[in-house]
């Protein structure tokens, strides 16, 4: 069987001098060169677009520019009919602008938040409407987040409820536009937008949150975490949460294979065929959070937990790794990111 090459561009990568080295691969994961290296039975890097079989876009949303985006858009036109494109920039703002992914997954009956968008213009010279929109919005749902509609994690976002002033209210809208202001020059589609706050199921005060990892069509991994808090990141997790941590992760199979077809179409209607899709669990089935071109964040990098909950799943791996492997194959960085090339060479090979 002949070996498929695989193209990566991004914003430095495919353009320059050093455009083909892979220390200069955007958002580069912890073993990611080695997994690529490893798997060169099936698959190998190319420093000519026009040889290659996939054409693999990376760029980190948060920092890419409408220019940027014009630039690989050139770039990857002439290939569109004849090769494989993964996470192509015609749709990058289907998933980087929150309130555009809402919408899609709205308009295709899949379940998300509600949401709000504000127009800048709107928000900085219209601040009484503003503010009687937000309140109206705040009403239906008791408690929202504030945010600019494209940064990442907590950049930008504010929670708000019906216990917020008005004068509380008014601040954040005009921090927020002087936010706005700051990206909108690079990125016009800026702009406010509200968040419904979901209150997902608990067990013993913990909420449980699951990602799921995409790869043209199929589902390649998957995960699952939790804390003692209403907004959490990985690294939040403790000692406390441990036992909540390994049962979820335990029963996460069968969670992922019964809302299977929701969750695949949930990244269809966006356009994207690889990245991480985030939901909850309400009332027995998934609210889909966000979804994320290239994912990994803080379990890519130094593993699940805090450190000593990491140095618990290390000291008891032999114990656990029946119990939870997909914890354990995802930690395996090297052999992970193998398997992610591999099954890029035989989706091409098979195509």
């Amino acid at each position: 069987m002949r070996k498929s090459k695989i193209y990566f561009i991004g914003r430095k990568q495919g353009f320059g001098k050093r455009r083909w080295r892979l220390s200069h691969l955007e958002n580069r994961r912890m073993d990611e060169t080695q997994g690529l290296k490893s798997a060169h039975d099936s698959i190998v890097q190319t420093r000519f677009i026009s040889s290659a079989d996939s054409i693999w876009v990376r760029v980190r949303p948060e920092f890419t520019t409408d220019e940027e985006i014009k630039r690989i858009d050139q770039r990857l036109k002439p290939y569109r009919n004849s090769k494989t494109i993964i996470n192509d920039v015609a749709f990058f703002q289907n998933y980087d602008s929150k309130d555009r992914t809402f919408e899609l997954w709205h308009n295709k009956g899949i379940p998300c938040p509600g949401f709000l968008s504000l127009s800048l213009s709107e928000s900085e010279n219209n601040i009484e409407d503003t503010v009687d929109k937000i309140n109206k919005f705040v009403a239906k749902h008791g408690k929202v987040f504030m945010r600019t509609n494209n940064e990442t994690a907590a950049n930008g976002m504010f929670l708000l409820d019906k216990e917020s002033s008005i004068e509380f209210i008014i601040e954040k809208i005009k921090e927020l536009v002087h936010r706005c202001k700051t990206f909108i020059h690079k990125r016009k589609d800026t702009r406010i937008v509200l968040v419904e706050f979901i209150k997902p199921e608990k067990k013993d005060g913990n909420i449980d949150l699951y990602r799921v990892h995409l790869l043209l069509g199929n589902i390649l991994s998957y995960y699952a975490v939790t804390a003692k808090l209403d907004i959490f990141h990985n690294c939040d997790m403790d000692a406390r949460d441990l036992d909540r941590f390994i049962d979820l992760n335990r029963s996460i199979a069968k969670i992922v294979e019964k809302h299977k077809n929701t969750i695949l179409e949930a990244a269809v209607v966006l356009g994207c065929n690889l990245g991480a899709i985030e939901f909850f669990i309400k009332d027995g089935s998934p609210v889909f959070l966000e979804f994320n071109p290239m994912w990994g964040g803080q379990a890519s990098k130094v593993g699940f937990g805090n450190a000593q909950l990491q140095d618990y799943l290390e000291r008891n791996r032999k114990d656990l790794i029946e119990q939870i492997p997909n914890i354990y194959s995802f930690l395996d960085y090297k052999n992970y990111y193998k398997i992610l090339f591999e099954s890029i060479h035989n989706y091409c090979v098979v195509k």
